[in-house]
């Protein structure tokens, strides 16, 4: 039987005998152990995604300009790895382009300037905020 269940069956034998104060205090303490229960549910899940990252920056390497994990070719996005400890692949758009689904940001590689590659000297759209050209 759970802490819960107790508190419940408690509270129905304090109205039984119909003790109002009794009756009272239960039911309070019955809220109390709701918030702790839900407490103890939030701490769990934050525990849980503390412990993911940790494991993930155990594996992340960074290999300018962008963070890789071995055996994943597919880069990771530097502004959400290190803004938000968050695992965002990148997705290739063009030879020199990558784009972030998550965070938006547009990457422009080194290699297209150098390789000359069309829109390696600017962005196919308007240039914002979310924008960045690695070189």
């Amino acid at each position: 039987m759970s802490i819960l269940e107790n508190v419940k069956e408690v509270a129905k034998a304090a109205q039984e005998i119909h003790n109002l104060e009794l009756y009272e205090r239960v039911l309070a303490l019955h809220s109390d152990i709701i918030g702790l229960v839900e407490e103890n549910n939030r701490l769990r899940d934050e525990n849980k995604k503390l412990l993911e990252t940790i494991a993930l920056r155990k594996v992340m390497i960074f290999r300018a300009p962008f963070y890789y994990q071995d055996g994943d070719e597919t880069p990771f996005c530097p502004a959400c790895w290190e803004g938000e400890q968050r695992a965002a692949h990148l997705m290739r758009i063009h030879d020199e382009r990558w784009d972030c689904p998550t965070c938006k940001h547009r990457y422009i590689t080194e290699e297209a300037s150098v390789l000359g590659l069309p829109g390696s000297s600017g962005f196919s759209g308007p240039p914002g905020p979310n924008s960045w050209k690695m070189r």
